[in-house]
């Protein structure tokens, strides 16, 4: 019998910061203008972009893989108040932007020791955090692999984002992986490349999802 294949988003997930719920959400730049000088309305306008125009963004371009993170903020930082080095910004966000969920980590360790999964992350990325993360935060101790946007060169809310993924692992459509993300629209897209996509909102949503209920994982019930 092939391993259960298991996926995880990462912000909103495994790390408590970008959540699609406003009420869950945890800013990484909550106190940037207090420790870096920045003006945060207008980084995020000019960075990220407003609402409805997130795909014209210069972040977008840097999650697709068409732009370098580094190049990019180096055209917007000094219009938005920071004259420092572009690495140290870099630095900053990463670290702000790492609180992970210990209670979903917990889940995953149980879940890795259970032995008949296989454990991956899928997340929209640019490649200097994606390395990051893997590295640097040592989720790598943690996943079998990490498939990301810019790697990909598809957002997540594309189907061809985990189309791509079902061919570099060679997934039929009897394997169903399980996916955990915490965006609605994500989700479906997962479902549309034959995934078993579950809208994510607490731990509670892994450890008594049906299909893991023989491994016992325990925590919470969902609300």
């Amino acid at each position: 019998m092939q391993p259960m294949l298991i996926f995880f988003d990462v912000d909103g997930v495994l790390i408590d910061g970008w959540h699609a719920d406003l009420a869950l959400r945890k800013p990484w730049d909550a106190t940037l203008t207090v420790d870096l000088g920045v003006d945060r309305a207008a980084f995020q306008s000019r960075f990220f972009g407003s609402a409805g125009q997130r795909s014209e963004s210069l972040m977008h371009q840097c999650v697709i893989g068409r732009r370098d993170l580094a190049d990019a903020l180096a055209e917007v930082l000094p219009e938005v108040g920071y004259h420092g080095r572009v690495e140290d910004f870099m630095g900053y966000w990463f670290e702000k932007d790492s609180n992970l969920n210990d209670e979903v980590l917990r889940l995953v360790t149980a879940l890795k020791q259970s032995g008949d999964v296989q454990l991956y992350m899928a997340t929209g990325q640019e490649h200097h955090r994606a390395a990051y993360l893997w590295n640097e935060l040592g989720l790598s101790r943690h996943f079998d692999g990490m498939f990301y946007s810019a790697a990909l060169g598809y957002p997540k809310k594309d189907v061809r984002f985990f189309e791509a993924i079902n061919q570099k692992l060679g997934i039929d459509a009897a394997r169903r992986p399980l996916f955990f993300d915490d965006q609605p629209e994500i989700v479906a897209s997962a479902r549309n490349a034959g995934w078993d996509g579950t809208i994510f909102r607490s731990p509670a949503d892994i450890s008594h999802h049906p299909r893991l209920q023989h491994l016992q994982l325990g925590g919470p019930m969902a609300d």
